[in-house]
């Protein structure tokens, strides 16, 4: 088995709704959204046997919208809901699910 898992690859980019582009929205959830995805299900069965964690970084962007910043919301909202439901499915395994929240380093 394997005993944890860290998912911390993300990217973001910045630009209004308007403005920023389909691709834009698309390039950002294939690595934050579903690279979590990809990877977390690739390992669950050794997590599983192991009775280990799933630890999965998001952002506070992900429980709150902001500015010039959807693409980046949008993908960490569905790491974040992600997370939620694999805590559930996978409570009566033993495994736990493990969601890190950040705050804001770009302003810091």
């Amino acid at each position: 088995g394997l005993w944890g898992l860290v998912n911390n690859a993300g990217v973001s980019t910045f630009g209004e709704v308007e403005f920023a582009s389909l691709d834009n929205y698309k390039k950002v959830a294939e690595v934050n959204l579903w690279g979590t995805v990809r990877v977390t299900k690739a390992f669950l069965p050794l997590i599983r046997r192991a009775k280990g964690r799933v630890v999965n970084i998001t952002s506070m962007l992900g429980r709150m919208g902001s500015p010039s910043r959807s693409c980046y919301c949008v993908s960490k909202f569905g790491v974040a809901a992600f997370s939620d439901c694999l805590r559930q499915e996978m409570y009566r395994w033993g495994v736990r699910v493990i969601l890190i929240e950040p705050s804001n380093f770009v302003a810091a």
